[in-house]
């Protein structure tokens, strides 16, 4: 009897590691593990913001603002196109060491205490050009009192944005410059086609370091734009490209890869179409950065197909490559 006990205790101990070790090795190693969601106001955050902020190195909301009718149009150096196929583990650390948030260190207009939001962004250059959404650094004086733009990069360090180098709200494209940033910069693909991968790093709804995978769904021109020429900057603002990776609000600005590790187009909107809507118009659920999800489509016709649309890498290319912006 003492033997079988003896016996019988040691396989349930063999079986007790087992299970621990098995959870020590849940992942590999140097594998981040993720926060839940991410924490708006991480005071390490707030401390560098407001540090920058009190040494006047920040752009304020009224800069910002007059910056985008007037860009700077510095050159812009892009990053030359990989063409190594790698696997998608490959492409989710590669975007972890590029990826950039961007958005406002702001004072908000209900209260007096200082606040942080941000979306997605993506280096685009050696010396900081980053690119983003029109929509994610256009102030908006209804949510903040006093605001200030800043980025943080891939080693969470918030840097200052210095300067706006191109802005399109068409287009919904952005191109500002960071200083000190240290997230690696990506190359635009624009030589792509419906059925090629695509993967996005993002913080949907707050749900920090989300990567996920898709394809290519199509390309397609806004409504009433139909017929534009692609290959120029006046054509190429109407052009948007669906994919089927995932991604909210929180997502915006973020870029969305190919295989290579280069950007295909970066997030701009959510539609949300019913059997009686089949298009953009006012029944439809269409969510950008900083919009609570609303529904307006009825009862009776429930929620059938989500479009994801991303502003195509063939815009921001031509945006970036110009010397003069219309």
């Amino acid at each position: 009897m003492f033997v079988k006990r003896f016996a019988f205790m040691a396989i349930l101990s063999v079986l007790v590691l087992g299970w621990q070790t098995s959870n020590l090795l849940a992942q590999a190693d140097g594998v981040p593990i993720e926060p839940w969601q991410l924490s708006p106001m991480d005071p390490i955050w707030v401390n560098q913001a407001e540090k920058l902020r009190v040494e006047g190195k920040l752009l304020t909301d009224k800069v910002v603002a007059s910056s985008l009718t007037a860009p700077s149009n510095e050159k812009i150096e892009l990053v030359p196109v990989k063409s190594e196929p790698r696997d998608p583990k490959w492409v989710a650390e590669h975007a972890r060491k590029a990826v950039v948030r961007i958005g406002w260190y702001f004072l908000c207009p209900n209260c007096d205490k200082w606040h942080l939001n941000f979306a997605g962004g993506y280096a685009v250059s050696q010396d900081g050009a980053v690119a983003t959404c029109y929509h994610c650094i256009e102030p908006n004086t209804r949510t903040m009192r006093e605001g200030y733009l800043i980025a943080i990069d891939s080693e969470q360090n918030v840097c200052p944005v210095t300067a706006i180098l191109r802005a399109d709200k068409e287009m919904d494209a952005a191109i500002v410059r960071v200083e000190g940033l240290k997230s690696e910069p990506l190359a635009l693909n624009d030589e792509t086609s419906p059925g090629d991968s695509a993967f996005l790093l993002s913080d949907p709804l707050g749900i920090s370091g989300y990567f996920s995978s898709g394809m290519i769904n199509r390309f397609f021109w806004l409504p009433g734009k139909n017929g534009g020429d692609a290959r120029t900057l006046e054509g190429s603002r109407a052009l948007r490209v669906n994919v089927s990776t995932d991604w909210a609000p929180g997502s915006s600005g973020s870029p969305v890869l190919d295989q290579f590790g280069n950007v295909i187009g970066h997030v701009a909107v959510i539609h949300s179409l019913s059997s009686a809507n089949r298009g953009p118009g006012p029944g439809q659920n269409t969510m950008q950065e900083g919009e609570p999800p609303r529904s307006r489509t009825p009862r009776t016709s429930p929620t059938v197909i989500i479009l994801h649309d991303a502003v195509a890498a063939r815009g921001v290319k031509l945006l970036a490559e110009s010397p003069k912006v219309d």
